[in-house]
């Protein structure tokens, strides 16, 4: 990771490269978790086959991306050496484990069973490990709710995608995918709560984005939860899909937007020296 946002200024957004990295992340491993919403939907893991062809894309792309924000991203395996003692390595490992169960699935001619709802478990231990990872002592910013929404989210894009993406049922699909999308507006909420009791004594790194703190979760709202479930209920999936995945960019837009200064650049510091050591 580099830390050249602490000489260029607080308002400068440096976290790009990581906000594409996590969303992608959320989406492909969404994707990669759909055998398991085709095998509760349908009995079978075969009508996922497409989606997760698409999830080991976006995935791989992601972590690419990820290595933009190292100050030596040819050391950026070193990461995974930490694994058992730093939650980062363990984001690495599963990531990597993911994405190789994704690989084998989809090369071969048919579809298994045992290997999609193993890969799908990796997805979703991704999904959580990108929770954790940043929730940090001290971090309010990214500690309590806001660590399962990444969940959530890519648990709501993997049924929406099984319904853009087969000829499932429908009905059962949409039904599924609103109430995980209720559960993670709740989530939404306790996460602006925890923003609004902020006690966090230095100054935000990013003052202006935080001062519009409302409208950009009513904008996450509006694109993750209530859009997407309006639309699975009326039978668009594919809309659904489209809109999910702008609001999980949004998300994560707000995720490093909301940061704290001292413990985001803390945090830096440590990864660098843990990659470099």
């Amino acid at each position: 990771m580099t830390t050249t946002s602490s000489r260029s200024g607080a308002g400068a957004f440096h976290e790009w490269p990581l906000v594409v990295f996590t969303t992608l992340a959320v989406i492909g491993a969404g994707l990669l978790a759909t055998p398991l919403v085709a095998w509760f939907a349908a009995g079978a893991t075969a009508p996922a086959a497409g989606a997760v062809r698409l999830g080991v894309l976006l995935l791989a792309a992601g972590l690419a991306v990820s290595t933009a924000h190292l100050g030596r991203p040819f050391r950026a395996p070193l990461a995974a050496a930490g694994v058992g003692r730093s939650r980062l390595s363990a984001e690495i490992v599963v990531a990597g484990t993911a994405l190789a169960l994704g690989i084998v699935e989809a090369l071969l001619p048919q579809a298994s069973p045992v290997l999609g709802l193993t890969t799908a478990a990796a997805a979703l231990a991704l999904l959580v490990t990108l929770g954790l990872v940043y929730a940090l002592p001290g971090q309010q910013t990214w500690r309590g709710a806001v660590v399962w929404m990444p969940l959530t989210s890519g648990l709501a894009f993997a049924t929406v995608a099984f319904g853009a993406t087969s000829s499932g049922p429908l009905v059962a699909t949409g039904m599924a995918a609103v109430g995980i999308l209720a559960a993670d507006a709740a989530l939404l909420a306790a996460r602006r709560m925890s923003l609004v009791r902020l006690t966090t004594p230095s100054a935000l790194r990013y003052p202006s984005f935080f001062a519009r703190r409302d409208l950009v979760l009513l904008s996450r709202l509006a694109l993750v939860d209530i859009l997407p479930a309006g639309c699975m209920l009326a039978g668009l999936p594919a809309v659904a899909a489209g809109l999910l995945g702008l609001g999980i960019l949004l998300d994560r837009v707000a995720f490093y937007g909301f940061a704290s200064q001292h413990t985001t650049e803390a945090e830096l510091l440590q990864v660098e020296e843990f990659i470099a050591s």
